[in-house]
């Protein structure tokens, strides 16, 4: 019988672009999006199953797992997710709360409700996204900071817990070109306005440019990220952690070896901060 995958945030992406390349590998795929719209484009097939999964939503969430009860299901993608960005002391508690809800809260509640699946098969394996600021912090994107060093955390663990049984592999991409970018200013919503009259109502703008800037001479191609994730997916041991892109590396080295001090103050002049 066939192997099958499970990812979720398949609608864009790093999830998007994992489908084709699972398929091609022999795998089966789960492939799945909070609206089932945007994957009616996939090519249909036997190895290809398609699902609506809100990752906040726990009767979405046990559909889906009751919908794969028949499947060798040997691994999980834990993917969706998005980022809440902006200053903190203008964040809305509210706003922190989806954020977590999304990348943190809904990542562990898909995690509980497929590991009674993956434990049926031998060398099944999970793999958390996180990101390289998971392991590090940037000016105005403090909730999805935190929630990434919270899936770090959560991730670990895991693996501490359970880790004999299904191996759990945490994925920490650098900047990837995908729509993930383009969303930041629909995220925002009124912030733009709470920011007006106030230190940070520059400091929004230069942000979007800086990022985009950083996304064009950094970023690597969801493709790419998706093959070294795929290698994770079909190792016969899987790694405990999959660094990926050149500025997850780097800047990781650097923010090691230079003073605490002197990165944030890198960090404040890059981000306008003064």
């Amino acid at each position: 019988m066939r192997a099958w995958v499970l990812i979720t945030g398949c609608s864009t992406g790093i999830g998007r672009a994992l489908v084709p390349l699972c398929r091609a590998a022999g795998w089966g795929v789960v492939a799945t999006a909070r609206r089932p719209e945007t994957l009616m484009d996939l090519p249909p097939g036997e190895d290809l199953r398609t699902l609506t999964l809100d990752v906040t939503d726990a009767d979405s969430i046990a559909a889906a797992a009751s919908a794969c009860s028949d499947l060798r299901l040997k691994a999980l993608v834990n993917n969706a997710g998005y980022g809440q960005v902006g200053p903190l002391e203008l964040l809305r508690p509210e706003e922190l709360r989806a954020q977590f809800e999304t990348n943190v809260i809904g990542l562990h509640a898909v995690t509980n409700a497929f590991l009674p699946l993956l434990r049926r098969e031998q060398g099944a394996r999970i793999l958390q996204v996180a990101s390289m600021l998971g392991r590090l912090s940037i000016p105005l994107a403090g909730p999805y900071n935190a929630s990434k060093h919270a899936v770090v955390a959560l991730a670990e663990t895991l693996r501490m817990e359970v880790g004999r049984e299904v191996a759990v592999v945490l994925v920490e991409p650098g900047a990837i070109r995908t729509e993930f970018r383009e969303t930041l200013a629909k995220v925002w919503g009124n912030l733009p306005e709470r920011a007006r009259g106030t230190r940070y109502e520059a400091v929004l703008g230069r942000y979007l440019a800086l990022r985009k800037d950083q996304g064009d001479r950094f970023a690597m191609e969801a493709g790419a990220c998706a093959r070294q994730i795929l290698r994770a997916l079909d190792a016969t041991r899987p790694p405990r952690r999959v660094g990926i892109g050149r500025d997850a590396a780097w800047v990781g080295r650097v923010k090691a070896l230079v003073p605490a001090g002197v990165w944030e103050w890198l960090l404040r002049r890059l981000y306008g901060l003064g």
